[in-house]
């Protein structure tokens, strides 16, 4: 028989974020939150320690929190922990903010591809430089519209969910617009977390009796104190989702698929080639579709592969070559469309690859027209063209020697003994020559 501790026990449950958070991290989480509301758990923590991550994954853990009927308390830790741009996403919508003492949150600033600052009217480090003629100040002008709209909607959206939890809404809008950072200390002052916390059995004690409106309805009153705390393992799927949806590894299966489907197409044999293209760009096509692809990076990577593999064909002194190679590491750099460091491809995989990329597709492509330009070996195309020796004098009608063997031949000429023949056409098994002139 079980005591009446064990059965009235609550649970705690804890899962981790490292790192930047992506679409492997997300599934991970809404996956453990989802089981989390069927088990009936009192409160779910997030362990956060993160720089930031994409903004599609992110709106997608907001929204699983949004509509949790557990309470989700992030608790920024352990100490030297931050909770930078994306993390303070998380941490306003949760029900509980907490941190460590030593531990930061804030600059939630977007920041365009390429890693330069978007350009945000009335921001002083974003004024606009003389430009050197109309049309560069029209692009100008184009950026600062968009840097506007995008700061624009993440302060609307931040500030919506300081809103929903009673948090500090003005400093909401100063961390997206200025990237303003904040303390442990500093951010309880302000209202921007609600607890400050050694560890987690600290956080569990203050929490303990907090009650949280309307999760998603009705109010919660949370009872922590005795809880029971288990802590989320990382599965096969999270383990495997980080690895394919790590943008080096996705390049170089889109690489390697493409790749060997060309040698299959240049070298066919038992299909190992056009088997392990299909795989990777299949594996590829999947981490792509989760990650922010820029369309212009595949279509230039596209380019470069074809005039790569035009090389081979036109006698343009290596001018396409350098071309395709060109383009194909421009694809590469900005395959990914995010500011995100963790989500791009590295500078020195693209090149490499590319590098290696551009010399082999050359080199097989150089190789196949090779292949189909050499004469046939063996069989009937062979002899055509083949050179032979008369036996003996015929008119019409004889025997020549060609390819090693005596062959029955025919001639409109009159050919004599040890007379140089160059075979025309074959009749079957009969040669038709003419003499060599």
């Amino acid at each position: 028989m079980l005591c009446c501790s064990c059965v009235l026990a609550k649970e705690v449950r804890i899962v981790h974020i490292e790192g930047a958070i992506g679409p492997a991290t997300a599934d991970h989480f809404m996956r453990a939150l989802d089981a989390a509301a069927v088990e009936d758990v009192e409160l779910f923590v997030v362990r956060l320690d993160t720089p930031g991550g994409l903004v599609a994954s992110l709106r997608d853990m907001i929204k699983a929190i949004l509509a949790s009927p557990v309470p989700v308390a992030t608790y920024v830790s352990p100490n030297g922990a931050r909770a930078a741009s994306a993390g303070t996403y998380l941490s306003y919508a949760s029900h509980v903010a907490a941190m460590a003492p030593v531990t930061n949150i804030g600059s939630s600033t977007p920041v365009s591809i390429g890693g330069g600052g978007m350009p945000i009217p009335g921001m002083p480090d974003n004024e606009e430089k003389p430009a050197e003629g109309e049309e560069s100040k029209e692009e100008s002008e184009d950026a600062s519209a968009m840097g506007a709209k995008v700061i624009n909607d993440s302060v609307a959206y931040l500030k919506s969910l300081a809103e929903l939890r009673g948090r500090n809404v003005e400093w909401a809008e100063e961390t997206v617009r200025s990237a303003s950072n904040l303390t442990a200390t500093e951010a309880l002052e302000l209202n921007v977390i609600d607890y400050i916390a050694e560890d987690l059995d600290s956080l569990l004690q203050q929490v303990h009796g907090k009650t949280i409106e309307k999760v998603p309805e009705d109010d919660v009153t949370l009872d922590t104190a005795d809880a029971v705390v288990t802590e989320v393992e990382s599965d096969w799927r999270y383990e495997f989702l980080k690895v394919v949806t790590d943008p080096n590894i996705a390049y170089l299966m889109m690489m390697i698929g493409m790749s060997a489907l060309l040698y299959e197409f240049y070298s066919p044999g038992l299909g190992g080639g056009g088997v392990v293209g299909i795989v990777c760009l299949l594996l590829a096509a999947y981490a792509l579709q989760m990650l922010p692809v820029n369309l212009a990076g595949i279509a230039l990577i596209v380019v470069g592969l074809g005039l790569c593999v035009a090389e081979a064909f036109t006698p343009t002194y290596g001018v396409l070559g350098l071309g395709g190679v060109i383009a194909f590491a421009s694809g590469s750099i900005i395959l990914f469309d995010t500011d995100v460091e963790a989500f791009k491809v590295s500078l020195w995989v693209a090149l490499a690859f590319s590098a290696a990329t551009g010399i082999a597709v050359v080199y097989l492509a150089t190789q196949g027209v090779r292949s189909w330009k050499r004469r046939p070996v063996s069989g009937v195309d062979a002899m055509i063209g083949a050179k032979g020796v008369v036996v003996d004098d015929f008119e019409g009608a004889g025997k020549v020697r060609a390819a090693g063997e005596i062959w029955n031949a025919r001639s409109e000429r009159p050919l004599s003994k040890d007379a140089e023949v160059k075979v025309e056409a074959m009749d079957g098994l009969t040669l038709i020559v003419n003499e060599e002139s």
